[in-house]
């Protein structure tokens, strides 16, 4: 370990006095300075100590040393050799201290010591001691004998407590215990020092030193109040606030030492625990006049160690202690810039918005007084940044963060309310219509937008401000019930105006003004809306031609609305001219054109007008031939030439209308009518043939499809188109059997019909009748049963007519049963036809039984005979068929007979005469003499 050097008093007091700036005259009057420099400030050198200037020196010290040997060596007397001793010691330390370290002059030190412990011994008590003890320490130090060293100044101390010396010693023993890491001893010694006060040159050095052995034991708090002590003295005076400008004001000669002294402050309140700990030792020792300096301090001290919320904490500790100080809102700012600087975001916002909460001029802090200009100017840069540090948080995540739009909203509206004049003003406002409608106040943000637009002018962003406004607006009013809308939507509209007249280069001025329209015309101020629609299309024909669409569909509805259906017609038809073929909504204007039309058809149709409704109606479908509405026009137009008597127009119309439009809904209705319009216009065929279609519509009702089928069945008939007549009865009977009344007629037709090709349809026809009036029930009338009988009749007489036809041939087994089978059937529907009870029907059927009856008889005699019959046997075989054929003569003239028997009762027809006839050729003894008459007749029982 290389141990310390000793120092000349005058290059020890150089080091001292640039920190203490003064200079003893001792060190004026010592010789040039030797030896090393003291090292830094916070690690104090021992390496000071004066030295006593002895007489003299020879320009030569080397020299002179020799002549002291050689003196010595006389055996001088005893003073003469303690002085001459003495004087070489000096001159060997002094020659020693010039060249350094080297092994020659550890000798020459060692025999300087050795000396000077000679001397001591030999004159103990000697009052010049004081300086030997003093040159001693020196040539021990140098010799790297610190201890002893110390021990030496000491034993000076001690013994010579009066010598002048005694100060340098005390001061220069602290410094070697200081450097051996001995500081409580270190400071006694200093404080020793001090308490001699002006009495020695080393007080400020002891001063400072002496703190700084507090503080190397970890004695903080008394290390702050020496220097303390140190600050009071060299800061200029008053109550100094920021380091730097302060420091610059000290001396030159005292900067470095105020400098340290202020670090080792800032180190001990560090190691203290900071800005809390210099609030608590104040609280303790009271205020010096420099608190507000040193709070600064050490919040810098703190801010180059990059210990920034120890720093933060520092400048606020400040804050806590002295809240009314005119220093605190400078305190504040520090806070801030410490977070800052360290990069903690969310504290600089949260110490800018205390800032701004504090310092505001309406806070408790000014007690009335107005905001300093200072205040003011850092307040203003500390509410745009919480304005702006919030709405950017906000726009970033809109879910998590939406209700900093309007804390954003708030900080703008101070600016504001502060700043009246500021130049940023317009922006900040324009800011505020933008938090304001993201936080969801899109009322408030309307306004402020407008205030923007039309407060601040000239304004670059006026414009953008004025189409912000109309858009809040417009959002406001989707936003608000139905009921409040219209008046929200009256000020987006005003809103709108305003914008296009103050601002008329405006690129949004034509779309402002076409909502603006379509505004009005919700709110039903149709003539406002066309006014202002006006507007768009005597604009230059640059303008959109979307937009100049959208005007002209505005006006269209508009005099739509006011029952204005032409110039809608026209209005909507320049509509359509500027859409696009493909465009999405070309159909629905389509539709407003054809509509505007048909509501023309009817105006004119209400007003009498069937002429012009017909015009109307019909042209609809030249215009616009795909529209929804064309059908109904169509429709109309047919009635409105049907009530003119316009058969043939109007029949066009429908059969067209069935063509363009199958299976429309009014296609039932069309028929209908087109029906009716064939039967005025005399064309029973065509008018048959539309019933038919109506008759077998299944969606129509069974009352209007059953007389259709009836009128189809009979204008056929009228047509004398007999298949397509026979086949609507048919359909008839079918669907509709009821009523019966007319059912039976078209049953009749159909027999009608069938009669003139006979066979299986005719007896078909026949039986259907009948049977329609066995299953009648209550419906059963005369009609129906003079019907059945007839049918019946008919039935008989078909029947009658085939028995008729078969011939009795061999072998007769075969064919008498065939014949009698036919022969029973007619008499089965005969006697039904007799049964029901009509004396025609009765008579008719009464004669053809006897004359079936006859036929048989006559059939059996008429029989082919067996071939191998011959004489007797042909005539017993001829016999037996007459005794065969008998009985079947005599029912015959019994059924005749019947009906001769009719006359008793008033009735008397041709078939009574017939009848009468037969029993004539049958019985001609009883019947044949005609002029009997009546009275013959009559006579029958």
């Amino acid at each position: 370990m290389n141990e310390p050097r000793w120092i000349p008093l005058t290059t020890a007091l150089v080091l001292c006095t640039a920190l203490i700036g003064c200079t003893p005259k001792a060190v004026r009057e010592s010789t040039p300075p030797i030896g090393k420099t003291v090292g830094k400030l916070e690690q104090p050198s021992a390496d000071v100590l004066p030295i006593i200037p002895s007489e003299p020196i020879a320009p030569d010290p080397g020299k002179a040393v020799e002549n002291y040997r050689k003196l010595l060596e006389l055996a001088p007397d005893p003073e003469t050799k303690a002085e001459a001793q003495r004087r070489l010691a000096d001159l060997q330390v002094q020659i020693e201290d010039s060249r350094g370290v080297t092994a020659e002059s550890e000798k020459a030190l060692q025999e300087a010591v050795d000396l000077y412990n000679k001397l001591l011994y030999a004159n103990p008590h000697s009052k010049d001691n004081d300086r030997i003890f003093y040159q001693l320490a020196r040539a021990q130090q140098n010799l790297g004998e610190t201890d002893a060293a110390i021990d030496t100044l000491r034993r000076l101390v001690e013994r010579h407590p009066d010598s002048r010396l005694a100060g340098d010693a005390r001061f220069r023993r602290a410094e070697l215990l200081f450097y051996r890491g001995r500081y409580a001893e270190a400071e006694v010694e200093y404080k020793a020092v001090m308490d001699l006060a002006d009495a020695t040159p080393f007080f400020e050095p002891a001063q400072y030193k002496y703190g700084w052995s507090q503080y190397k034991q970890s004695k903080y708090e008394e290390a702050v109040t020496t220097f303390f002590a140190v600050l009071d003295r060299e800061l200029p005076p008053g109550e100094p606030f920021d380091p730097e400008p302060t420091l610059a004001q000290v001396a030159k000669t005292k900067n470095e030492l105020v400098r340290d002294s202020l670090r080792v402050i800032t180190l001990s309140l560090t190691a203290l625990g900071g800005g809390p700990a210099l609030s608590a030792y104040l609280s303790a020792h009271g205020d010096p006049r420099f608190y507000a300096f040193v709070y600064a301090a050490l919040g810098e001290a703190l801010l180059d160690k990059q210990r920034y919320t120890d720093a933060a904490g520092a400048y606020a500790a400040f804050i806590q202690r002295y809240p009314t100080s005119p220093h605190a809102p400078a305190f504040q700012s520090r806070v801030i810039g410490a977070y800052r600087d360290g990069g903690f975001r969310d504290l600089v916002v949260q110490e800018k918005e205390r800032y701004a909460t504090t310092y505001d001029p309406a806070a408790p802090y000014w007690n009335g007084q107005p905001a300093t200009k200072e205040v003011m100017a850092e307040l203003r840069k500390h509410l745009e940044d919480l304005a702006k540090h919030y709405h950017a948080r906000a726009q970033a995540d809109r879910v998590q963060h939406q209700a900093d739009f309007l804390v954003a909203a708030r900080w703008y509206r101070r600016i504001i309310e502060l700043y009246p004049q500021d130049p940023q003003l317009a922006d900040i406002h324009f800011l505020l219509g933008d938090s304001l409608l993201d936080g969801g106040r899109t009322l408030e943000a309307a306004q402020e937008y407008a205030r923007t637009a039309y407060d601040y002018r000239p304004y670059r962003r006026a414009g953008e401000a004025a189409y912000a406004s109309v858009l809040a607006y417009h959002k406001y009013a989707q936003e608000v019930s139905p009921k409040a809308r219209p008046a929200v939507l009256r000020n987006a509209i005003d809103a709108s105006i305003r914008l296009a007249d103050e601002f008329p280069g405006h690129p949004q001025k034509y779309p402002v003004l076409t909502q603006a329209a379509q505004d009005l015309y919700e709110l039903k101020a149709y003539d406002e809306a066309i006014a202002v629609a006006a507007r768009v299309l005597e604009a230059p024909q640059t303008v959109d031609a979307r937009l100049r669409r959208m005007a002209w569909s505005v006006t269209g509805d508009a005099h739509f609305a006011q029952a204005r259906y032409a110039q809608a017609e026209m209005a909507f038809t320049e509509e359509l001219r500027l859409t696009a073929a493909r465009a999405a909504e070309r159909d629905e204007i389509v539709e407003q054109l054809a509509v505007s039309i048909y509501k023309q058809g009817e105006a004119a149709h209400k007003g009498g007008d069937l002429k012009a409704a017909a015009h109307h109606f019909l042209r609809l479908g030249q215009i616009a031939p795909n529209s929804k509405i064309r059908a109904t026009a169509e429709y109309d137009g047919a009635a409105a030439l049907i009530a003119l008597e316009d058969w043939g127009s109007a029949a066009r119309v429908l059969e067209n209308f069935r063509v363009l439009f199958p299976n429309h809904p009014l296609e039932a209705d069309v028929d209908k009518k087109l029906a009716v319009v064939y039967q005025r216009d005399g064309k029973p065929l065509l008018a048959a043939r539309v019933f038919a279609r109506i008759a077998r519509r299944d969606d129509e009702g069974v009352d209007i499809r059953r007389e259709a089928a009836w009128l189809s069945a009979t204008l056929f008939d009228t047509a004398q188109s007999a298949e397509e007549a026979e086949a609507a009865y048919d359909f008839y009977v079918q669907r509709f059997p009821r009523p019966l009344d007319r059912a039976l007629d078209a049953r009749s037709r159909l027999v009608d019909y069938a009669r003139p090709r006979g066979g299986e349809l005719l007896e078909r026809r026949l039986q259907e009748l009948v049977s329609a009036d066995e299953t009648a029930g209550a419906e059963r009338s005369d009609r129906s049963r003079a019907l059945a009988a007839q049918a019946s009749l008919d039935l008989g007489r078909i029947a009658a007519a085939q028995a008729k036809s078969l011939t009795l041939t061999l072998p007769i087994e075969k064919s008498l049963p065939r014949k009698k089978q036919a022969m029973e059937k007619a008499i089965r529907w005969l006697d039904r036809a007799a049964a029901y009870g009509f004396a025609e029907t009765t008579t008719a059927a009464t004669f053809e039984l006897g004359d079936l009856y006859q036929d048989f008889g006559r059939a059996l005699l008429r029989s082919e005979r067996p071939r191998n019959l011959k004489g007797l046997e042909l005539e017993q075989y001829d016999l037996l068929l007459e005794e065969q054929a008998y009985p079947f003569e005599e029912q015959a003239i019994a059924a005749h007979e019947t009906n001769l028997r009719r006359i008793k009762t008033g009735v008397y027809d041709n078939w009574i005469a017939k009848s009468a006839a037969a029993l004539a050729q049958l019985a001609p003894a009883r019947y044949g003499k005609r002029e009997q008459g009546e009275e013959r007749y009559a006579s029958l029982d």
